[in-house]
């Protein structure tokens, strides 16, 4: 239902405004009330959100995430930080770092759903040492079956449902398999496989209990995720 994929989006908005609360804040441990702060940014790349999904695209199996620093003065201008040795840290293992490396990409560690700590030094900022370190959430596959009808009860005969798959190792839905099964009948749409158009018979009674699901699966790294919906045909809606 149109309910649950707005469940979804906000259950996933709240891990990013979790993760977000590490972005902007004061990155040195001796002196937070006067010192520098940092500003994190990363990005997932690799991991499929509909064209239409309002929040981040989160790290996902073989998803590569890029991240970049930028370090705020206490008058409130950028820092130069290309003179600057930075390191940087992913669940304490060394990622890589320099002069002037204010941008890093690397896979994501461990297991989804889940979180990664990314950390960031400056060994010698203006004769101080500043570390910092947010969270990255890191979420599986998943899969919404969007069906718009109030209350999960619907009138129409024919009947159209979609699924809609966040967080996979792909470019684009087109990449990912479906496979339907409505009342235990396996099918689906040849012409668009994302979606299932279903036609019951004729005569079927008012009260008919409808079982729809899908399942998901990426072919390229056997990634799979599925979902279920339950609805009642009220003709007389």
């Amino acid at each position: 239902m149109a309910n649950r994929t707005l469940a979804f989006m906000f259950g996933v908005a709240a891990l990013l405004i979790a993760a977000a609360c590490g972005f902007f804040v004061s990155a040195s441990r001796a002196d937070a009330a006067t010192g520098p702060q940092f500003l994190i940014t990363w990005k997932a790349n690799g991991s499929y959100v509909p064209p239409n999904y309002p929040g981040k695209a989160l790290p996902t199996y073989g998803s590569r995430i890029t991240a970049s620093i930028e370090l705020l003065r206490a008058n409130g201008t950028l820092a130069n930080l290309s003179g600057q040795t930075i390191y940087w840290y992913l669940n304490g293992t060394l990622l890589g770092g320099g002069v002037g490396a204010q941008t890093i990409s690397f896979p994501p560690f461990g297991q989804a759903p889940g979180s990664m700590t990314l950390e960031v030094d400056l060994p010698n900022y203006n004769g101080s040492f500043l570390i910092h370190s947010i969270t990255i959430p890191m979420a599986g596959p998943k899969a919404v079956i969007e069906a718009p009808y109030p209350n999960g009860q619907f009138s129409a005969n024919p009947f159209v449902l979609a699924a809609i798959p966040y967080f996979f190792n792909t470019s684009s839905s087109d990449n990912l398999s479906y496979f339907w099964n409505i009342n235990g009948q396996t099918g689906g749409n040849a012409e668009n496989p994302m979606t299932a158009q279903v036609t019951l018979p004729k005569g079927t009674a008012a009260g008919t209990a409808i079982s729809a699901s899908v399942q998901v699966s990426n072919g390229g790294d056997s990634t799979q995720a599925s979902a279920s919906e339950n609805l009642t045909y009220q003709p007389s809606l």
